[in-house]
């Protein structure tokens, strides 16, 4: 089983642990990991997956509501609402991943895990949602997780969109307390190991920490160019 599918399904499994908690959030996230702490070789694709979901959640729920025949998302199976979220999220926001494998996977995983109904149920949703977008009758998108985010800024006091904070700073640049903020909300190993160069990842892990949180953007550079 690749790595991918195996994200998947953490997704899926994360994605049904919050919903039977009626607490679908970043903050309900973190708890998830820090009880089953996924492995690092599927942490990235998980995460992005589920902070995916959680950011755009109310559109990815109207669209399967508005393609599934009637069928309210209260009265599906946790399992079987929760892979189609993960999926609709991979369709309409994940351009680098063919449509077709998004729904394969959906379907493969609804057979593993649910009832002996689920592939046929999610496929049926799926196509339908496939066919809409191919002739324009719902748009993609692209999602920046992280722009969703929102948090009271301590200089401005009230709530700021991380999406303002980049470029809030002086010339355009972000805003100076950026990593004050936000540090907490990021995934910071699994982003740098999804886009550090091979070895850089495990060099900058083995570096002596910066003084301040702000370096660690030059550490990044560092690594990156000792990898070339």
């Amino acid at each position: 089983m690749g790595n991918r599918r195996k994200s998947r399904e953490l997704a899926m499994q994360a994605l049904f642990y919050m919903d039977t908690n009626g607490n679908i959030s970043l903050e309900n996230l973190d708890i998830y990991c820090r009880n089953f702490n996924p492995a690092k070789s599927v942490l990235p694709f998980f995460m992005t997956l589920v902070r995916g979901v959680i950011a755009e959640r109310t559109r990815i729920d109207a669209v399967i509501e508005r393609f599934s025949s009637n069928w309210k998302l209260h009265r599906m199976s946790g399992v079987d609402r929760n892979i189609l979220r993960l999926a609709v999220y991979e369709t309409l926001f994940r351009e680098d991943i063919p449509v077709k494998v998004s729904i394969n996977e959906a379907i493969d995983i609804g057979k593993k895990f649910g009832t002996h109904e689920s592939g046929a149920f999610i496929n049926g949703i799926l196509d339908s949602i496939r066919k809409a977008l191919e002739k324009g009758e719902i748009q993609a998108g692209e999602i920046d997780a992280k722009d969703s985010l929102v948090k009271r800024c301590p200089r401005l006091g009230g709530p700021i969109s991380f999406k303002y904070c980049r470029g809030a700073g002086d010339n355009g640049a972000p805003c100076f307390k950026i990593m004050d903020c936000w540090w907490e909300d990021f995934d910071i190993r699994a982003y740098l190991q999804e886009n550090l160069p091979p070895g850089a990842y495990e060099r900058l892990l083995n570096a002596k920490p910066p003084s301040k949180v702000a370096s660690i953007v030059e550490l990044i550079e560092q690594a990156k160019k000792a990898n070339t």
